[in-house]
């Protein structure tokens, strides 16, 4: 009979597993038993053989191991449907009658390394380790059972991909995906390009925070840096601001932003205007423009730790030259989506930047992601956004 196929965890090194997170990191495992191949299901158990669950392998990566269950369920097509249905369920009760919302959050829903995103009846899914990649069949079993999808698109192109030794690609998995596809999002019909745009379509994880934005714009000059497609600044027309401009440096996002304002009857009420957003920014500073809502939801900056420094800095002068634009009174929406840059960071930037613009700010509210991108209270990977709303006073 073949050895068991086990992870042992060195002395002490079990605190973390128990207490909820499913990573194990290489530097944390004293024996592998059973000459485990890379995808292979292990037992995990501490130095003494204590059982903590069964977990994905893959020596290639930093995390060699990734919780699954901590019973000992069969992980087949079964298992991966009754978690499915799990996390729908509670998109249900968080969002209910959504269109367009985050089905599965990887470890918040325990399937690490699966994420899915619902637009209408197509999904966009992400697999992002080997573990799932290799199970990949089973989870389109349980998808098609679960979620009878007219069409679905595997994003494969993450470079997380690249950390677990696997190809980016993207393209259709199977059914009928058509080139854009039109959902509702926050009242607004709004395209996401599945097969083309950026991460999944749309940012799904900022519904709620558009909204804090939406209400602040009643009567204000807003600047929104960054726009993507559009949807800020969609907010904030409905919102009854009076004039908009909308920065973005790509064009096709600017003409998605276009469709979308003239599909919701807004595109007389929102200025389209191509340009890098650090330039633009410091362009209006230097013409003494001001506005009354300023909107920053840039990129990751920060897309790695050793890149903390640099990508600290760029969030700083970013704030700095919006708070400067902003009239007495006025807000900053100010987010980043850098897991590098927690919340305490973030908080410092914003306050070395309020300092160099020489001006006070109150916060009015700090919020996160969406809640079909839930926390997972052990894991706090699972929370990467920050949304500042700030009052200059």
């Amino acid at each position: 009979m073949a050895a068991a196929r086990r992870l042992v965890l060195r002395k002490n090194q079990d605190r973390r597993i128990r207490g909820g997170h499913p990573w194990v990191f290489s530097n944390e495992v004293a024996a592998v038993e059973g000459d485990p191949a890379d995808g292979d299901l292990v037992e995990v158990t501490d130095f003494r053989g204590a059982f903590l669950g069964r977990a994905c392998y893959n020596h290639v990566s930093l995390i060699c191991a990734r919780l699954i269950t901590r019973g000992r369920d069969e992980v087949d097509a079964d298992f991966f449907a009754k978690r499915i249905e799990r996390a729908v369920r509670l998109r249900e009760s968080v969002l209910p009658g959504e269109e367009a919302v985050r089905v599965v959050y990887g470890e918040s829903d325990q399937l690490p390394g699966l994420v899915v995103d619902r637009y209408g009846d197509v999904l966009a899914v992400q697999i992002l380790t080997l573990g799932i990649e290799a199970r990949a069949e089973q989870v389109r079993e349980a998808l098609e059972r679960v979620l009878a999808p007219r069409g679905v698109v595997r994003a494969a192109d993450s470079p997380l991909r690249a950390l677990e030794g696997l190809p980016l690609e993207r393209g259709v998995w199977w059914g009928e995906v058509p080139e854009k596809v039109e959902v509702t999002i926050g009242g607004f019909r709004v395209e996401a390009d599945l097969l083309h745009g950026q991460k999944t379509g749309l940012f799904l994880d900022q519904r709620v925070n558009r909204r804090r934005a939406e209400a602040r714009a009643s009567g204000r000059r807003v600047l929104d840096l960054f726009t993507y497609q559009g949807e800020w600044s969609l907010h904030a027309a409905r919102g009854g601001a009076a004039e908009v401009l909308a920065v973005d440096s790509s064009e096709p996002a600017l003409a998605a932003a276009a469709r979308n304002l003239e599909r919701n009857g807004l595109a007389g009420r929102v200025e389209l205007r191509r340009g890098d957003a650090f330039e633009v920014v410091r362009e209006l500073e230097r013409a003494g423009r001001h506005f009354g809502l300023v909107i920053l939801d840039p990129p990751a900056l920060v897309k790695s730790r050793r890149h903390l420094a640099a990508g600290a800095r760029a969030y700083r002068e970013l704030n700095r030259a919006a708070m400067a634009l902003l009239e007495e009174e006025g807000v900053l929406v100010s987010c980043s989506c850098s897991h590098h840059l927690d919340d305490l960071l973030f908080r410092q930037v914003l306050l070395e930047a309020a300092r160099a613009a020489h001006r006070p700010f109150r916060v009015v509210e700090w919020a996160g992601e969406s809640p079909d991108h839930p926390q997972l209270l052990a894991v706090p990977e699972t929370h990467y956004l920050k949304c500042a709303v700030l009052q200059a006073i």
